[in-house]
């Protein structure tokens, strides 16, 4: 028995819509996915968005700060930046 590519030609065809048939028919019947998302992380999320919202800069610090440098009266403690120094490297 001799087996050439022609013969084969539409069996392969025929094969290959059935499974395109059958791939399109699952597609449509398995719908949207779906995400459910729990209420703790609902929580997380938006206290991670106050969190985002604060500002990173103490600005009544600042300004007090500010203040005692045009007045003259800021005062650095050089014991205290020190140890700040020292502790870092620690």
């Amino acid at each position: 028995m001799k087996i050439d590519g022609t013969s084969l030609s539409p069996v392969g065809s025929v094969q290959a819509t059935n499974r395109v048939g059958q791939v399109k028919g699952k597609a449509l019947s398995q719908g949207a996915d779906e995400v459910a998302v729990s209420e703790k992380a609902q929580v997380y999320q938006a206290l991670l968005q106050k969190v985002k919202e604060i500002s990173d800069v103490r600005e009544e610090r600042v300004r007090t700060l500010a203040e005692q440098i045009a007045n003259g009266e800021f005062q650095v403690n050089a014991q205290k930046v020190a140890e700040k120094l020292l502790a870092q490297d620690i």
